[in-house]
């Protein structure tokens, strides 16, 4: 068997046993889903291209301006404790009670079944504050952020008109997973621009605290490259040491541990303060390595080596959230779902069960397919290899709301909005992807 054989029926065992501990005589609480609240913030409307809505789903879009494209190799890193490796339906029963005047009584009792109600609305939270104290949700971005791309540079950027961005939309960022950050000093100098210019205080974990130089064709500024979570501190502490994992490459049609450091994943639990509970997050990059066989790109192992590392003992969050950079795109040219992708995705039948929120939004959308290609987010239109996969302690769907991809002309229009004046470069060669994910009830 080979090794992404392996993770991929290990991946399926654990859906299986996830589901079938779910399946217990009584309410099971599962994960709803849902996105129909729409962007409310006056000054998200200044700064916006706007976010389609239709009914029974939020619906995200983004303008079609193109982005630039660099290559870049990458790397990645590891701070305190850190652990690294390479590498249903319904059941009914019946209870029978024979009375004394000797007639018998069948009570009938059902199990609710698993995940009923993932895709239901999340609750109605209200106006959102620029500081999110609702124990109910989590605003979460993800973008790989280039190395924080500045104008003088060989690939040259803009990369603070996300933080603009950011300062327009309420609230800020609970989470950030961030993809080809530097190193330490480079996620520090991040965490203490997000401190001045945003509400609450932010902290962070890095894959590798200071990742081996790599070739790039954009120079020293990208010569070294890792993962990075960031969380607001408000409203997450720590509640365990982070894992780092490889992801896999192709190598002659076998998928085995990609050398870069920019591909480790980072991963950790965080206790939500506010909620009491706790969170599993993980940021990652996939490599750009493709080969022969099945699995040119090795996405399907990938997908499967992450549930696996996602659902391991000692990690325990009710909610599990991942997003970064996958470097394959969620359709064929044709239009059909990348096998990856459809593992992954539970709205479009995928075993593993995750949301992700810019394609629930666009179910309710007339032309799903339309409204994908307008949320692209790498390497021109209609490539979509950047998101954020939810989904809650039980394995059903988690219930998600205003998700959006934010365009570059929003970074645009939100640093003219507060500075007077804006650089025209991207503030990325990705565009950023936000959502609010809710807990199970």
């Amino acid at each position: 068997m080979t090794p992404q054989d392996a993770h991929v029926l290990a991946s399926r065992l654990l859906v299986a046993a996830r589901l079938v501990a779910s399946l217990s005589v009584g309410v099971v609480a599962c994960g709803d889903s849902g996105g129909d609240a729409q962007l409310t913030t006056a000054a998200s409307e200044a700064t916006s291209a706007g976010e389609a809505t239709s009914a029974g789903a939020a619906s995200t879009s983004s303008s079609g301006d193109a982005s630039t494209t660099t290559a870049a190799g990458g790397t990645s890193t590891g701070d305190d404790a850190t652990t690294t490796s390479d590498g249903g339906s319904a059941t009914t029963g019946s209870t029978g009670a024979q009375t004394s005047d000797a007639t018998t009584t069948e009570m009938t009792t059902g199990a609710v079944e698993p995940c009923a109600q993932q895709d239901d609305p999340p609750p109605d939270v209200g106006e959102r504050a620029p500081l999110n104290d609702d124990p109910r949700f989590i605003q979460v971005y993800v973008n790989n952020i280039e190395n924080l791309k500045t104008v003088n540079e060989q690939c040259p950027g803009d990369w603070a008109d996300l933080l603009y961005y950011m300062q327009t939309i309420d609230p800020s960022p609970d989470l950030f997973l961030v993809q080809q950050i530097a190193n330490t000093a480079q996620l520090d100098a991040l965490i203490q621009r997000m401190n001045d210019d945003l509400p609450g205080a932010y902290d962070g974990v890095i894959a590798n605290p200071d990742p081996w130089d790599q070739q790039s064709p954009c120079g020293p500024e990208k010569a070294q490259q890792t993962n990075a979570i960031i969380y607001r501190v408000g409203r997450f502490e720590k509640a365990g040491p982070k894992r780092v994992f490889q992801v896999f490459k192709n190598v002659d049609g076998e998928c085995v541990p990609n050398h870069q450091a920019r591909s480790e994943t980072v991963m950790v639990d965080l206790h939500d303060t506010v909620a009491d509970r706790l969170v599993t997050v993980a940021s990652l990059h996939w490599s750009t390595f493709s080969g022969p066989g099945s699995d040119p790109a090795c996405a399907e192992a990938n997908i499967a080596q992450l549930d696996e590392e996602l659902h391991q003992a000692g990690y325990d969050g009710e909610l599990v959230i991942f997003g970064g950079d996958f470097n394959e795109s969620d359709r064929k040219a044709d239009g059909d779902l990348r096998d990856w992708y459809a593992a992954a995705n539970g709205d479009a039948g995928g075993p593993l069960n995750y949301r992700d929120p810019i394609y629930w939004s666009c179910l309710g959308e007339a032309e799903l397919s339309a409204c994908l290609d307008d949320n692209w987010t790498g390497s021109g239109a209609q490539k979509r290899i950047d998101a954020l996969f939810a989904q809650d302690h039980d394995g059903c769907r988690a219930r998600t709301s205003r998700a959006h991809t934010i365009t570059f002309a929003e970074g645009d229009a939100a640093d003219l909005l507060l500075t007077g004046s804006d650089n025209p470069l991207n503030y990325s060669d990705h565009r950023a992807v936000r959502a609010e994910i809710y807990y199970p009830d």
